[in-house]
């Protein structure tokens, strides 16, 4: 068995969790737990709920009988992926790039803004005969205001979006073949060497009791031929004490 330098198994961590339970599903919808399930009266109910929560209880020791397949899909998986210790050191224009978010923002926002001023007093200038002049030239300073309003706010908006695209993070599953193949024989060691094998033990621990078959059922009643005779007629005694003189019942 692959262990780390303590000499122990690696243990489950937390990002791999989520394929604790998709095996332990996997093992639930088999034909045989399936099955199984049936004849304990549930396919897919209380008992059903209940194994899967005694499993994601004792996950840690369950992924043990996988420890070998889980210490290659780590060494696997760190080798590929990338390191992030060493990053680049900060640039003096990194505070400029913290303030394009804002720019983006502030911007359409201050065009749009200048856009109305200009357009307000340009008609309302424009509505005297001696300030008409200076009414068509904030009505034009106000046009000019409306392109760039557009034109900052597509640009912001381009900018947000693939500014949050580049900053996704990606799965912490993902990574390259592999990765995934040995992700892939993990997987199918948790779910032959650990999670059936332990449902099958559940399931034959908790299974009802079967009652033995029956025999011949006993003969109830008397077997005296003075009493299982159809001609049976019940007597009484007369005469003294001590007669053994005995006379039908008459009806």
């Amino acid at each position: 068995m692959d262990t780390d330098m303590n000499g122990t198994p690696p243990a489950l961590r937390p990002e791999d969790e989520p394929d604790v339970e998709r095996v332990l599903r996997k093992a639930l919808n088999t034909p045989e737990i399936r099955a199984a399930l049936r004849r304990h009266g549930s396919a897919g109910g209380a008992a059903a709920e209940r194994l899967r929560t005694r499993v994601l209880a004792e996950r840690t020791g369950i992924a043990a009988a996988a420890a070998p397949e889980y210490a290659a899909y780590l060494r696997q998986r760190s080798a590929e992926a990338p390191d992030v210790r060493t990053g680049p050191a900060p640039s003096a224009t990194a505070g400029i790039r913290g303030l394009l978010p804002a720019l983006a923002v502030l911007a359409p926002v201050l065009a749009a803004a200048a856009t109305a001023v200009f357009l307000l007093l340009g008609s309302v200038l424009g509505l005297g005969g001696s300030g008409r002049e200076l009414g068509d030239a904030l009505l034009t300073a106000g046009q000019t205001a409306a392109v760039v309003t557009a034109v900052t706010t597509a640009c912001g908006v381009a900018w947000l979006l693939s500014t949050a695209a580049a900053h996704r993070t990606p799965a912490p599953t993902s990574g390259t073949p592999g990765a995934a193949e040995a992700r892939e024989a993990w997987r199918r060691a948790l779910l032959e060497r650990g999670v059936l094998p332990y449902l099958r033990a559940e399931l034959r621990r908790t299974e009802p009791n079967r009652t033995a078959a029956p025999g011949r059922r006993p003969r109830l009643g008397y077997s005296s031929p003075d009493f299982a005779g159809p001609a049976y007629e019940p007597y009484q005694t007369t005469g003294k004490e001590g007669d053994s003189q005995k006379k039908p019942i008459q009806p």
